[in-house]
Order: C-alpha cells, then sequence, then structure tokens
C-alpha cells in the first residue's frame, strides 16, 4: 500500500481466490491482516473490476464488535488488496481438530454472536457465502467469536470465470443446494452454512445430509430443540428459517431450562440438568437444599461412572460444570468432583483422544477461584495424583497443563501451607520441560549443521540407502 504499512513475508492464511498475510501498521502501531485478491484485477474487465470495489466500500460498512474492522484498501492498478483488523486467536476448525467437538455452553456463546454479526451484514444486503469453521475465529481467553473472510459479493458468471482460471468459490462441504447448482443466491445461504457448522461444532463430525443423526441422541445433555433448529436451516430456501436473527433467539430458547429444578431432578432428562446448572453460580449451589445438592451428586457420579460411551461428552460437560460450581461444597462432596475430572482431564479415552481440555481448563480456573476448603481438596487430589507419575514420560501438553494448574494453586491466595509437595513437582516440570527443550535447539542445530554448503546433503547427490 505504501511505506506506512509493513507486511510477514509468509501467508497467514489461504482459501478460495484470496490470500492473507499479517501485517503492521507503523503510525497507528497495530497489527492488521491484508486479504490480497489481486485475481480480481487480473481476471477481469474493468467494468466488473469496479464492481468489485463498490463491493469492498460496501464491506467496509459493517460494523460489529464480531467482524474485524476494514482499515484501508488498495485498488491500484494490478491490484486489490483489503487491509483489516487482525484477530488474535484459532480458528473454530484448529479447535474441533484438536478437541473434536466443544462444550454446549461455549457454542451457545459463540454461534450467538455470529447470528449477531451474520444478522447484521445482512441487513446491509451482504452475504458471506462461505460461513465454515476457518471462518470463525475465537479469541485466546474463548470468550468472543468473530467471523472473518467476508468475499466480494460474486455472480453466479464471476465465479464460472474464477473456477475456470483454478480458484474455488465457497466449500462444497458446508454449501447450501442451491449454491451448489449455480442458481440465484441470497441471505438464506448463509442460514443453511451456518447450521452445518453448529452441526459440526457439537456432534464433532460433518452433517449426515441423507440421513439425519441427531446429536441429541449423540449427546444427551444436548436438548432436541437444537436438532429441530438445525433441520429447520437445511430445508430449501423457500421454507428454511427466515433470519439470523431468529437462529440466536431459538438457539437461546434451546437451551434455557424449562422446569423447576425439583422436577429436573426427580424425572427430567441430562440436557434440563445442564440448563439448570448452567444458571447456578457456586453461592446458588451450596445454598441448595441438602437433598438437591446429594442428587446433583449421585447424578453426575453416574454419568461419570458410566460405561456407556454415549455419556462420555454428558460426564466431560458436567465434571467441567462442577468443577466450578462446586467450590463453596463441603470438602467431602466437593472431592467427588476433583478426582474424576483429574481422571477425566489427563487419562481418560474420549473419543480418539486421550483425556480432555475442557475438564483441565475447567481444572485451572477452579483453582484460581477455591476457596480454603476446595482448594485444600484440590491440592491434595493434585499432590495424589501427581506423586506416581513420571513427567519424563509424558506429551508435551500434558507438561504444559499441569505447569498452570500448579502454578494457579501456589499463587491463590488460599495457598498459606503444605504447598512444599506442589513446589517440588513444579520445579520438577519446569526442570523436564528446560531438558526438552535443549534437545530441540540442540536437533535444530545439528540439522542446520548438515545443511552448510561444504555438507554433502547440499553439493553431492544423496545415495538411495
Amino acid at each position: 500500500m505504501n511505506d506506512r504499512f509493513t507486511f510477514e513475508m509468509t501467508v497467514h492464511g489461504t482459501g478460495g481466490f484470496a490470500k492473507v498475510i499479517r501485517g503492521r501498521d507503523n503510525i497507528l502501531e497495530r497489527d492488521i491482516a491484508v486479504k490480497v485478491l489481486d485475481s480480481l484485477a487480473t481476471k477481469f474487465p474493468e467494468s466488473d473490476q469496479e464492481r468489485f470495489r463498490r463491493e469492498a466500500r460496501i464491506l467496509a460498512k459493517l460494523s460489529h464488535p464480531n467482524i474485524p474492522s476494514i482499515y484501508d484498501v488498495d485498488f491500484s492498478k494490478g491490484h486489490f488488496l483489503i487491509a483489516f483488523q487482525f484477530i488474535e486467536g484459532k480458528t473454530l476448525r484448529e479447535i474441533l481438530d484438536l478437541e473434536k467437538q466443544c462444550q454446549l455452553n461455549e457454542v451457545k456463546l459463540w454461534f450467538n454472536q455470529i447470528a449477531s454479526a451474520l444478522e447484521h451484514a445482512h441487513s446491509l444486503g451482504v452475504v458471506h457465502r462461505d460461513v465454515k469453521p476457518s471462518n470463525i475465529i475465537i479469541s485466546p481467553d474463548r470468550a468472543t467469536a468473530y467471523l472473518v473472510d467476508f468475499g466480494i459479493a460474486l455472480t453466479v458468471e464471476d465465479g464460472k470465470k474464477l473456477t475456470e482460471s483454478g480458484y474455488v468459490i465457497g466449500t462444497p462441504a458446508y454449501m447450501s443446494p442451491e449454491q451448489r447448482v449455480g442458481e440465484e443466491l441470497d441471505y438464506r445461504l448463509d442460514i443453511f452454512s451456518f447450521a452445518v457448522t453448529l452441526y459440526e461444532t457439537l456432534a464433532g463430525k460433518s452433517v449426515p445430509f441423507a440421513q439425519y443423526e441427531a446429536i441429541s441422541a449423540l449427546n444427551e445433555t444436548i436438548p432436541p430443540q437444537m436438532d429441530s433448529l438445525i433441520l429447520e436451516c437445511l430445508l430449501p430456501k423457500e421454507k428454511r428459517l427466515l433470519t439470523a436473527k431468529l437462529f440466536g433467539q431459538r438457539l437461546v430458547t434451546a437451551m434455557a431450562p424449562a422446569k423447576p429444578l425439583s422436577e429436573v431432578l426427580s424425572h427430567g432428562k441430562l440436557h434440563e440438568l445442564q440448563a439448570a446448572l448452567d444458571d447456578f453460580s457456586p453461592r446458588d449451589m451450596l445454598n441448595l437444599p441438602a437433598g438437591q445438592r446429594v442428587l446433583i451428586l449421585a447424578k453426575v457420579n453416574d454419568v461419570v461412572n458410566s460405561s456407556d460411551i454415549r455419556l462420555i461428552y454428558a460426564g466431560t460437560r458436567f465434571l467441567e460444570l462442577m468443577l466450578m460450581k462446586g467450590i463453596l461444597l463441603p470438602a467431602d462432596d466437593y472431592r467427588e468432583i476433583v478426582a474424576p475430572a483429574i481422571e477425566w482431564g489427563f487419562e481418560r479415552e474420549i473419543g480418539d483422544r486421550i483425556g480432555s481440555d475442557p475438564i483441565r481448563r475447567s481444572l485451572e480456573q477452579a483453582a484460581q477461584f477455591a476457596n480454603g476448603e476446595a482448594h485444600r481438596v484440590m491440592e491434595e487430589e493434585v499432590v495424589k495424583y501427581l506423586v506416581d507419575v513420571d513427567f519424563n514420560n509424558r506429551a508435551d501438553w500434558y507438561l504444559h497443563s499441569w505447569r498452570m494448574i500448579l502454578q494457579t494453586l501456589l499463587a491463590n491466595p488460599q495457598c498459606t501451607s503444605g504447598s512444599t509437595d506442589l513446589v517440588r513437582m513444579l520445579r520438577d516440570l519446569n526442570r523436564i520441560q528446560r531438558t526438552k527443550r535443549v534437545a530441540v535447539q540442540e536437533g535444530s542445530s545439528n540439522i542446520l549443521q548438515l545443511l552448510k554448503p561444504e555438507s554433502p546433503l547440499v553439493e553431492g547427490e544423496i545415495s538411495p540407502n
């Protein structure tokens, strides 16, 4: 653009007919992302290029907390660049690749925000056209979701031109039926793609269009109303859910507790119990009648100790919830939560993974806020578990998670005595991590040595043997 901006040489992300590089606004001292769409300036006549410029100006009018702001554009000859707000975080695709599926409370938060972003865009006549997990960024604290990569509004003919030139428009797994066959498109295609993304986020797999499999059957903590919402969005466009705003409203309603807690504990489903617990504070949990507290703990323990693989994600969610909701409970009650949470967080086979990242995060959060009794229970259970663990034989994720939990327990003002074992374990862990880092650095140095000009790997031929 000009000397005001500097850019990284590597491509930060690619997709469709564009690439994204990270840069820096040197005057305003802020990070930026630059979307490079130079193909629009080389594959189309001037009349079409002008239409694209108008579309970019429309995109610049988008002003929403869950849509990155556009800062600047460059329409100089042969170039089509858009500079916008750089969003720190992971894509939903990256999170799903790591965790397979996300917990309902986070999904409710993220998808409600994205629904609001889509409603704002649609109100200005802007259609996204490629809603999918890799175009949703989740902030590092997992409190905010951003919808990124708003494309230029391409007609069917535009798409054909770019496709013939080797560019792909849209992502087949998330395309609406009308998008696949090249019909005239409107905002309803975003509703379809958004529902497909919601299914994948909750189920951990792509939606089976031929024979829909209810996510409420896969995970009993998900209400059947969620399936109803998704199915309504997958209908032909003339019957599809009308707006993104309605999507957000239905999402919230689907997870709202509909029965009193006494009825839920007597005859309710697991998704109803989760919905009730979602609204509880630690003080609310402590103030429940003793009988209701006992029933909640009993139901959680039944799920956690069940051999039914269909209840694995329900057990994960309940342990994650109760680690924070129960920090004011009596020590014996809280121990019933912490002990299995450590096992599920670090040892339990959950799908094709070992341990649960959401539970590990909740353990760290509980370590930060636990009061005297809860802190003592956590310290005792952590020491009991780690005393026989050999850190040398554990993966990096395991070491990192325990380092964060140990540091957080020690930093908690409630940690006034009995911390000797925690300190020793943290020191052992840090020593092993430092040793591993040195080994990695030495390995990298050896590789660089091999690649020096005098090395036969560079100057001579490599024998196939």
